[in-house]
């Protein structure tokens, strides 16, 4: 059997891989915490009012990545480090998936994968210093999109996905500078490594009975990365003493992945292995965030903030070929979205204070579109935390969360094996279609704690 004799598709090619990938899709290979892929996980402050008001109240380091401008209005130098402990559950379930192959057309088998995720630390780091009275800069180290699942061999959506790990890491030097005592504003330069590991399962297209988990025997793993840059610049309004206002917007970069994909073939088409070269592009969302504060006296704060995020910047992953092939395209048709948060805090004396905050947070997925890759859902974030400032030095910060995301449908068709137009087919034509039907549904608990140092 010869491979020019048929096309083989969705697995068998750099191209197939990432827009299989992608299509659902961290420094630290840290789960999806937000709708789509983006991570907000980036401030234990932040975590405990759900995000309501970052973009304005600018209370510690971790206002680099939320509005540099923010860096204007802390007391002094800081350094923070920080770790969010995040317990993820997706329950995937399989509501009727079919497959149609030379030799059989049905249901396939297939167990619900278990929990794809594992309980996850995710760090950040972040430094701010004034050049002067008016001129701040500061740096951070944060991963602002991400995922990594794996699910078990026999998953019924194995030809969707058996695992996925995207990074991104963000490497964010930012100036700010106080233009009068009412405005300021920031820039930060965002340097991003981007790394992916993507896997799924091979159908094969002549097993009797069709495709089962014990006569796969084919898989594709894609290793692909790259490094871009990008910006993001804010600004902040004292409208009174006591309500700050603020708007950020982040560039959505554009990433080129150069990698490899290595493929073993099904017993059926002869179990051999090829690798083959490529890019693909990742185009992440611009976000768009506006947040307000108002301290109703001594010691109550209102917060509350609106993001909004072009994730039609994701409509498809073209993935171009070394060897001149033919582009593959596929349509991933997200949605822009949006996420509101409102939150509060409270200082109970002069070493404590104590928040907490709701947020909702809109998916980009859409029905017939949306991947086990991420089984994404509209979130809904319950949070509440506390700092403790111990001395002029030292301060620490403590978070929880608990984010409940949404039954959606999965409704996915894969074609793997057609013969071309002109060619002449094996003994018979290997044509071979999976049909994935399912649901998806999922909370995650989230734990952070934080340790700052002002000089």
């Amino acid at each position: 059997m010869t491979m020019q004799a048929v096309r083989i598709r969705n697995g068998l090619s750099l191209g197939a891989a990432v827009s299989l990938a992608l299509a659902g899709g961290a420094m630290w290979s840290e789960p999806v915490k937000a709708a789509g892929f983006y991570i907000q996980e980036q401030s234990v402050s932040g975590l405990g009012r759900a995000f309501a008001g970052d973009a304005a109240i600018a209370s510690d380091a971790s206002t680099i990545f939320f509005n540099p401008a923010g860096m204007t209005y802390l007391s002094g130098p800081e350094v923070q480090v920080a770790v969010h402990l995040l317990v993820p559950k997706a329950d995937v379930r399989n509501d009727g998936s079919t497959a149609s192959t030379p030799t059989y057309t049905g249901a396939y088998e297939g167990g619900n994968g278990g929990n794809p995720y594992d309980p996850t630390p995710v760090p950040n780091f972040f430094y701010a210093r004034p050049f002067n009275d008016q001129l701040w800069y500061g740096f951070g180290i944060t991963a602002p999109f991400g995922l990594a699942n794996s699910y078990d061999k026999d998953f019924f959506a194995r030809y969707d996905s058996t695992e996925t790990e995207l990074k991104v890491i963000n490497f964010q030097p930012s100036i700010a500078y106080q233009v009068n005592e009412r405005f300021s504003v920031g820039f930060g330069l965002d340097i991003q490594y981007a790394d992916a590991v993507l896997e799924n399962a091979l159908p094969d297209p002549v097993a009797p009975g069709g495709p089962t988990p014990a006569g796969d025997g084919g898989e594709v793993r894609l290793d692909a990365d790259s490094w871009d840059y990008g910006f993001n610049l804010g600004m902040i309004f004292q409208a009174t003493s006591d309500t700050r206002l603020g708007i950020h917007y982040r560039q959505g970069i554009k990433h080129t992945l150069d990698g490899e994909a290595r493929t073993i073939l099904p017993p059926g088409l002869g179990g051999t292995e090829r690798t083959q070269s490529g890019k693909a592009t990742l185009h992440l969302p611009d976000i768009l965030s506006v947040g307000g504060m108002h301290r109703l006296n001594d010691r109550w704060t209102l917060l509350a903030q609106y993001s909004w995020f072009n994730w039609s910047n994701f409509d498809e992953i073209r993935v171009r070929f070394s060897d001149g092939t033919e582009d593959n395209v596929t349509e991933q048709n997200y949605k822009n979205s949006w996420a509101l948060a409102v939150g509060a805090e409270y200082r109970l004396d002069e070493r404590w204070i104590l928040r907490g905050g709701i947020q909702y947070d809109r998916t980009p997925t859409q029905d017939g579109y949306r991947s086990t890759r991420t089984p994404d859902g509209d979130r809904t974030w319950f949070s509440f935390g506390a700092s403790y400032q111990q001395g002029p030095h030292w301060g620490f910060d403590l978070a929880y969360t608990y984010i409940d995301i949404s039954k959606e449908s999965l409704e996915l068709s894969r074609v793997f094996y057609e013969t071309p137009e002109g060619a002449s087919p094996p003994p018979f034509p290997l044509d071979t279609s999976i049909d994935i039907s399912g649901t998806t549904r999922g909370h995650v608990h989230i734990l952070a704690a934080a340790m700052r140092y002002n000089f």
